[in-house]
C-alpha cells in the first residue's frame, strides 16, 4: 500500500517532508504532491477550482501501482472525499487531518466562520489572480501556534497564494458520496487547532460516519511536530 499525502490551503508538498521521513524509518511508502497553484506547481491561480485539485489528485492515484491510503490536511478533505468516491476500487482509507468535509453540494466557504469570512473575498479581490495569504500574525495564530518564531517564519516564507476558487465551487462528491462508496475513513481531531476547534471538526468527522480520534497538537500538526503525527498515520493504515 501507497500513502498520499495532500496539503492543505497555501501549503505545498515540502509541508509533509518530515512526517515522511518518518514514515520510511517506519517502512511506508508514501509521496506528497502540489496541487495546482501550490508550491512550485506553474498552474495559474485565477482559474483553479476544486474540480482541477480533485482531477490532480485522481491523476496521481491512478499513477500509483499500489493501493492508496489517503491523507487528507484542512482544504484538502473537500478533494478526498470525492478522490474517494470516484477511485473506490483503488483507495484502501482516507485519512482526515484536520480536515474539512463537507456533503455534495455544499461548498467550503461555507463552513469558514462568519468573522473571517469576508477576509477571504477582501484579500482575493485585492489579488492579480483571485488568491489570497494570510499575513504572518493570523497564520501563526491559526496554522501553527505551537512553532517557535523561527520555525513559523520559515514555514511562512514556504506557503503560496491560495486560489479563492476551490472555496466558492459546490462538491460535486462530498461525504456522503465516500459512505457510499464504502471507502474507509478516519478522523484526526487536533486539541490545540486554532482554525479548526474540535466542536467544529467532531461535526466534519460525524459527516463520514466516524468517531475522531484526538491528538494534541495544532492545526498544522505535520510541520510542528512531524514525528508524533507519522506515527499517528501509521497506527491508521
Amino acid at each position: 500500500m501507497h500513502t498520499l499525502l495532500v496539503h492543505g490551503g497555501g501549503h505545498g508538498a515540502w509541508c509533509w517532508d518530515g512526517v515522511r521521513a518518518e514514515l520510511g524509518v517506519q517502512g511506508i511508502a508514501s509521496s506528497a504532491l502540489d496541487l495546482p497553484g501550490s508550491g512550485s506547481d506553474p498552474t495559474p491561480r485565477g482559474g483553479i477550482d476544486l474540480e482541477a485539485y480533485i482531477s490532480s489528485v485522481i491523476a496521481r492515484v491512478d499513477a500509483i501501482e499500489d493501493d492508496v491510503a489517503i491523507v487528507a490536511h484542512s482544504l484538502a478533505g473537500l478533494t478526498a472525499t470525492a478522490v474517494g468516491a470516484a477511485r473506490p476500487d483503488r483507495i484502501s482509507r482516507v485519512i482526515f487531518l484536520a480536515a474539512m468535509i463537507m456533503d455534495t453540494g455544499e461548498r467550503g466557504i461555507d463552513s469558514i466562520p462568519e468573522d473571517r469570512r469576508p477576509n477571504y473575498f477582501d484579500m482575493a479581490m485585492q489579488s492579480e489572480d483571485n488568491s489570497f495569504t494570510p499575513p504572518f500574525e493570523e497564520a501563526c495564530k491559526r496554522f501553527f501556534p505551537g512553532a517557535s518564531e523561527i520555525e513559523a517564519r520559515r514555514f511562512y516564507n514556504q506557503l503560496t497564494p491560495q486560489p479563492l476558487g476551490p472555496y466558492l465551487q459546490p462538491n460535486p462528491a462530498g461525504a456522503d458520496a465516500l459512505v457510499r462508496s464504502g471507502v474507509s475513513a478516519s478522523y484526526v481531531l487536533l486539541s490545540q487547532d486554532q482554525t479548526f476547534r474540535p466542536p467544529v471538526a467532531r461535526k466534519f468527522a460525524a459527516k463520514v460516519d466516524c468517531a475522531p480520534i484526538e491528538a494534541s497538537g495544532d492545526h498544522c500538526w505535520m510541520l510542528t511536530d512531524p514525528d508524533a503525527c507519522a506515527r499517528q498515520i501509521a497506527d491508521l493504515l
